[in-house]
């Protein structure tokens, strides 16, 4: 790598780095903000909250890598001419073009590692990330039962304590209409929730108490018990209050292509389905080369300062996502192939970006003035 090369590439990392500190940042603090309801209920710790933004951060990647890497490719090639010294490089006879191999280069290396974050990182991330939030829902329902007041955010249960101290109930009540043929009242001297299978229950612990329960053909059943324990479902709970729980963006690359595989004889609607899935996987970081082929005839046109850097940069990305979304539809309604989709706001900025760099060819040394 020549110095030009070194030089530039340093103009660009510069920025591409600042850029992707502030802007991760600043989703990390929407994605916490959109779930403070559960991540700042009375249940959470610091650490909670640490390793729910930890967790999130692959995630969030997926989506700045590339918006950082051209915003830094943009600001970094027009920070050459600004202090006009592509001029001075065109008076020696080297045209802009010579400068896209720079963008081009980092973007190979940004796009393979934005591959390995999206193929393996990011999967396992989120799948830590709802488990943890499932967690952290069921610490809150734990602590959110106050006493003298009747707890009913559990689906077809209703709590109460007389007293409630670290956790544990006293003087419990607990209705169940899970079941509206048979519901169940329990009555209880003290009580306290625990930590059940990692998904789904917890478990309600009681001590000393009588169950009653009014059977479907009319029969009215009464029974004590010195200990037992109730299986607390939150399946709509977590449904409703966790967005990171989804299958889906759990599953790796290989294991969306395989299971679209599995479906082609069955249901071809959801083989489509996955197999966009997975390309859009790929659609992402595949749109770095194609903001690399943007950078340079995008910065040498600048003639705005920073500004115009900016504007540029989200009108591109603007353009790639709206691209995206548009073809995914096309492709999941079948009128576009499931790898075309995706990948239709990256076709379409690269060969804009070849469009305007043949122009630099044409125009020569002589295209920065």
């Amino acid at each position: 790598m020549s110095i030009l090369d070194r030089y530039l590439a340093r103009e660009i990392l510069l920025p591409l780095a600042a850029g992707l500190v502030f802007l991760t940042q600043l989703l990390l603090a929407i994605q916490l903000l959109g779930q403070a309801e559960v991540l700042f209920g009375s249940g959470v710790s610091t650490w909670d909250v640490l390793s729910m933004g930890v967790y999130l951060v692959p995630h969030l990647l997926g989506f700045v890598l590339p918006v950082a890497f051209l915003l830094g490719a943009v600001l970094g090639v027009g920070r050459l001419v600004e202090d006009r010294e592509l001029v001075a490089l065109a008076a020696a006879g080297i045209s802009p073009v010579r400068l896209v191999r720079v963008p081009l280069l980092l973007g190979v290396l940004a796009t393979a590692a934005a591959l390995a974050l999206a193929g393996r990182v990011e999967p396992a991330a989120l799948s830590r990330a709802g488990a943890r939030l499932n967690e952290i829902i069921k610490k809150n329902v734990s602590s959110d039962v106050r006493p003298g007041i009747f707890y009913e955010d559990i689906p077809g249960l209703t709590l109460y304590a007389g007293q409630v101290s670290g956790g544990r109930w006293r003087h419990v009540l607990v209705s169940d209409r899970s079941d509206p043929a048979a519901p169940i009242l329990v009555l209880a001297g003290s009580g306290r929730l625990e930590a059940a299978a990692p998904n789904e229950a917890m478990s309600l612990v009681l001590q000393g108490g009588e169950i009653h329960r009014e059977e479907a053909a009319g029969d009215y059943v009464v029974a004590t018990f010195r200990q037992g324990s109730l299986a607390v479902g939150l399946g709509q709970m977590l449904g409703e209050r966790n967005r990171y729980a989804d299958a889906r963006y759990e599953m790796r690359p290989e294991e969306v292509w395989a299971l679209a595989r599995q479906e082609r004889e069955r249901s071809p609607e959801r083989a489509r389905e996955l197999t966009t899935s997975f390309y859009r996987r790929l659609a992402k970081p595949l749109a770095i080369l194609a903001f690399a082929l943007l950078a340079v005839p995008v910065a040498t046109l600048r003639r705005a300062g920073r500004a115009f850097g900016y504007g540029a940069t989200m009108l591109a990305v603007v353009a790639f996502y709206a691209l995206m979304r548009l073809g995914e539809g096309l492709s999941l309604g079948g009128r576009l192939p499931p790898w075309l989709g995706p990948n239709l706001g990256s076709l379409v900025l690269a060969a804009v970006g070849l469009a305007l760099t043949a122009l630099l060819a044409r125009r020569g040394a002589g295209a920065v003035r």
